[in-house]
């Protein structure tokens, strides 16, 4: 059976975390929330061995990238000043990352989805990469700018998906031996 642009294939997958940064707790709504779904994402790459690739914007104005977020394991945190994720050092990372291939899908998540996260899609989607942004976990300072960017990103070809969604694009089948730890993933509810 032939690749479809909507799957998202476990072994050729990488997740991208763009700038969740200590800055953010204020000045961007719902960030804890944001923070808790982007964790979700990690939990579940990391039981699935799907690599993570993190950026920072600007670290020395904008800080490390929040504690709440495990880092272990990681490529990066690469800082950065382009919008963009798509970095010299990230774009090396991505030459080799899936089994010393580069991915066909990348798994967006971050701050803020009308700037540096729709740059580094736009980038992507240039690069040839498919573009999966999981909606829950990304904001912008205004909601109207996140609102408009989630319509571009669409506009541009990205599939703007769920975490559970996202589950069910990876996993593909109950029977998957990953199902019931992922599941107990996203079920977990925390205090924001």
């Amino acid at each position: 059976m032939g690749y479809n642009e909507a799957t998202v294939e476990e072994d050729s997958t990488v997740l991208f975390i763009c700038d969740m940064q200590e800055k953010f707790y204020t000045g961007i709504p719902k960030f804890k929330e944001v923070i808790l779904n982007v964790s979700k994402v990690v939990q579940i790459c990391n039981v699935l061995g799907i690599p993570i690739i993190v950026t920072e914007h600007i670290p020395q104005l904008f800080g490390k990238t929040v504690p709440e977020i495990d880092l272990t394991g990681v490529k990066g945190p690469f800082g950065k000043t382009l919008w963009s994720m798509c970095i010299p050092e990230v774009l090396k990372e991505l030459e080799t990352i899936c089994n010393n291939k580069p991915p066909k899908s990348i798994i967006l998540t971050g701050v803020a989805t009308h700037a540096c996260v729709e740059m580094t899609a736009i980038d992507l989607k240039k690069k040839g990469f498919q573009v999966h942004l999981v909606a829950e976990c990304c904001s912008s300072s205004r909601l109207e700018d996140h609102t408009h960017a989630i319509e571009r990103f669409k506009q541009m070809g990205c599939f703007v998906i769920t975490i559970e969604n996202l589950i069910g694009k990876l996993l593909k089948d109950v029977k998957h031996e990953k199902f019931k730890d992922t599941l107990r993933i996203v079920m977990t509810r925390a205090k924001l």
